[in-house]
Protein backbone atom coordinates (compact mmCIF):
# COMPACT_ATOMS: atom_id res chain seq x y z
CA UNK A 1 0.00 0.00 0.00
CA UNK A 2 0.86 3.50 -0.88
CA UNK A 3 2.36 5.25 2.15
CA UNK A 4 0.40 8.54 1.53
CA UNK A 5 -2.89 6.35 0.80
CA UNK A 6 -1.85 4.83 4.44
CA UNK A 7 -1.64 7.97 6.09
CA UNK A 8 -5.36 9.49 4.77
CA UNK A 9 -6.71 6.40 5.89
CA UNK A 10 -4.89 6.10 9.08
CA UNK A 11 -6.24 10.15 10.05
CA UNK A 12 -9.61 9.28 8.64
CA UNK A 13 -10.06 6.44 11.22
CA UNK A 14 -8.88 8.14 14.42
CA UNK A 15 -11.34 10.43 15.87
CA UNK A 16 -10.59 14.17 16.88
CA UNK A 17 -10.89 14.00 20.38
CA UNK A 18 -13.42 16.41 21.29
CA UNK A 19 -13.00 18.32 24.80
CA UNK A 20 -15.38 18.13 27.41
CA UNK A 21 -17.21 20.56 30.02
CA UNK A 22 -19.04 19.93 32.81
CA UNK A 23 -20.79 23.22 34.76
CA UNK A 24 -23.03 22.71 37.95
CA UNK A 25 -26.68 24.33 37.48
CA UNK A 26 -28.65 25.99 40.51
CA UNK A 27 -32.21 24.63 41.61
CA UNK A 28 -34.81 26.27 44.02
CA UNK A 29 -38.39 25.80 45.15
CA UNK A 30 -40.58 27.73 47.30
CA UNK A 31 -43.43 24.95 48.73
CA UNK A 32 -46.28 27.43 49.69
CA UNK A 33 -48.66 26.88 52.94
CA UNK A 34 -50.85 23.94 52.25
CA UNK A 35 -55.00 25.59 51.56
CA UNK A 36 -57.26 24.63 54.50
CA UNK A 37 -60.82 25.95 54.65
CA UNK A 38 -63.97 24.76 57.21
CA UNK A 39 -67.45 26.04 57.14
CA UNK A 40 -67.94 27.79 59.98
CA UNK A 41 -71.84 29.25 59.20
CA UNK A 42 -74.43 27.29 57.20
CA UNK A 43 -76.05 28.79 54.13
CA UNK A 44 -79.92 29.14 55.18
CA UNK A 45 -81.71 31.19 52.83
CA UNK A 46 -84.61 31.44 56.11
CA UNK A 47 -88.45 30.73 54.96
CA UNK A 48 -89.45 31.35 51.74
CA UNK A 49 -93.35 30.94 50.78
CA UNK A 50 -94.43 29.20 47.31
CA UNK A 51 -96.09 31.01 44.48
CA UNK A 52 -97.82 29.97 41.91
CA UNK A 53 -94.52 30.58 39.40
CA UNK A 54 -91.42 29.83 39.74
CA UNK A 55 -89.24 32.93 41.63
CA UNK A 56 -85.54 33.53 42.69
CA UNK A 57 -84.44 34.13 46.13
CA UNK A 58 -81.62 36.25 46.54
CA UNK A 59 -78.89 35.70 49.61
CA UNK A 60 -76.12 38.68 49.93
CA UNK A 61 -72.81 37.31 51.06
CA UNK A 62 -74.25 39.96 54.30
CA UNK A 63 -77.10 37.21 55.20
CA UNK A 64 -79.95 39.21 53.52
CA UNK A 65 -83.00 37.70 51.30
CA UNK A 66 -84.89 39.64 48.81
CA UNK A 67 -86.98 38.05 46.08
CA UNK A 68 -89.15 40.29 43.54
CA UNK A 69 -92.25 37.46 43.26
CA UNK A 70 -91.42 35.46 46.58
CA UNK A 71 -92.28 36.42 50.13
CA UNK A 72 -89.22 35.92 52.52
CA UNK A 73 -88.83 36.01 56.44
CA UNK A 74 -87.37 34.31 59.41
CA UNK A 75 -83.37 34.63 59.91
CA UNK A 76 -81.53 34.07 56.95
CA UNK A 77 -77.83 33.44 57.16
CA UNK A 78 -75.06 33.80 54.65
CA UNK A 79 -72.61 31.22 54.47
CA UNK A 80 -69.36 31.25 55.85
CA UNK A 81 -65.52 30.37 55.75
CA UNK A 82 -62.37 30.38 57.53
CA UNK A 83 -59.58 29.72 55.20
CA UNK A 84 -55.76 29.41 55.85
CA UNK A 85 -53.19 29.40 53.21
CA UNK A 86 -49.87 30.95 52.78
CA UNK A 87 -49.30 34.69 54.30
CA UNK A 88 -50.52 38.04 51.91
CA UNK A 89 -51.16 35.63 49.42
CA UNK A 90 -54.27 36.24 46.93
CA UNK A 91 -56.41 32.84 46.60
CA UNK A 92 -58.70 31.87 43.83
CA UNK A 93 -62.10 31.02 45.25
CA UNK A 94 -64.55 29.07 42.75
CA UNK A 95 -68.39 27.76 43.76
CA UNK A 96 -69.69 24.87 42.11
CA UNK A 97 -73.79 25.06 41.45
CA UNK A 98 -75.58 23.00 44.43
CA UNK A 99 -79.13 21.13 45.17
CA UNK A 100 -81.01 21.23 48.14
CA UNK A 101 -83.65 18.27 48.82
CA UNK A 102 -86.65 17.38 50.47
CA UNK A 103 -87.25 13.61 49.72
CA UNK A 104 -87.98 14.12 45.94
CA UNK A 105 -88.59 17.74 45.77
CA UNK A 106 -85.14 19.78 45.03
CA UNK A 107 -84.38 23.44 44.23
CA UNK A 108 -80.77 24.65 42.43
CA UNK A 109 -78.58 26.94 44.49
CA UNK A 110 -76.54 28.76 41.95
CA UNK A 111 -75.24 32.74 41.05
CA UNK A 112 -72.91 32.44 44.21
CA UNK A 113 -71.20 36.07 45.04
CA UNK A 114 -68.72 36.46 48.43
CA UNK A 115 -66.86 38.98 50.10
CA UNK A 116 -63.59 38.34 52.19
CA UNK A 117 -61.97 40.14 54.99
CA UNK A 118 -59.27 41.07 53.92
CA UNK A 119 -60.66 41.72 50.75
CA UNK A 120 -59.78 40.54 47.47
CA UNK A 121 -59.40 37.07 48.41
CA UNK A 122 -56.01 37.47 49.58
CA UNK A 123 -55.06 36.40 52.97
CA UNK A 124 -53.69 38.38 55.49
CA UNK A 125 -50.07 38.70 57.13
CA UNK A 126 -50.84 35.02 59.73
CA UNK A 127 -52.31 33.66 56.07
CA UNK A 128 -56.26 33.85 57.52
CA UNK A 129 -58.87 34.37 55.01
CA UNK A 130 -62.88 34.67 56.51
CA UNK A 131 -65.82 34.30 53.37
CA UNK A 132 -68.99 35.30 53.37
CA UNK A 133 -70.96 33.27 50.69
CA UNK A 134 -74.24 34.33 49.17
CA UNK A 135 -76.17 32.20 46.09
CA UNK A 136 -79.65 32.29 44.65
CA UNK A 137 -82.15 30.01 45.37
CA UNK A 138 -84.28 28.82 42.31
CA UNK A 139 -87.90 28.02 44.07
CA UNK A 140 -89.92 26.33 41.76
CA UNK A 141 -93.87 26.87 40.84
CA UNK A 142 -95.83 25.87 44.02
CA UNK A 143 -92.95 24.14 45.73
CA UNK A 144 -93.55 21.61 47.80
CA UNK A 145 -93.48 22.46 51.61
CA UNK A 146 -90.48 21.00 54.13
CA UNK A 147 -87.48 21.90 55.08
CA UNK A 148 -84.72 21.43 52.72
CA UNK A 149 -81.28 20.52 52.98
CA UNK A 150 -78.32 19.78 50.51
CA UNK A 151 -74.62 21.43 49.60
CA UNK A 152 -72.26 23.14 47.01
CA UNK A 153 -68.46 23.13 46.75
CA UNK A 154 -66.40 25.84 47.55
CA UNK A 155 -63.16 25.14 45.84
CA UNK A 156 -60.00 27.39 46.89
CA UNK A 157 -56.55 27.45 45.10
CA UNK A 158 -53.57 29.23 44.75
Amino acid sequence: MNMKIAAIIAAVAIPNMASAVSVTGNASVQIQTAITASQTQQMNFGTVAPAATAGVVTLTPAGQTSSPTLATYGTPAAGQFTITAQPSTALNVTFADGTVTNGANTMTVDTFTSTSTPASNTTDASGNLALNVGANLNVGANQAAGTYNGNYTVTVNY
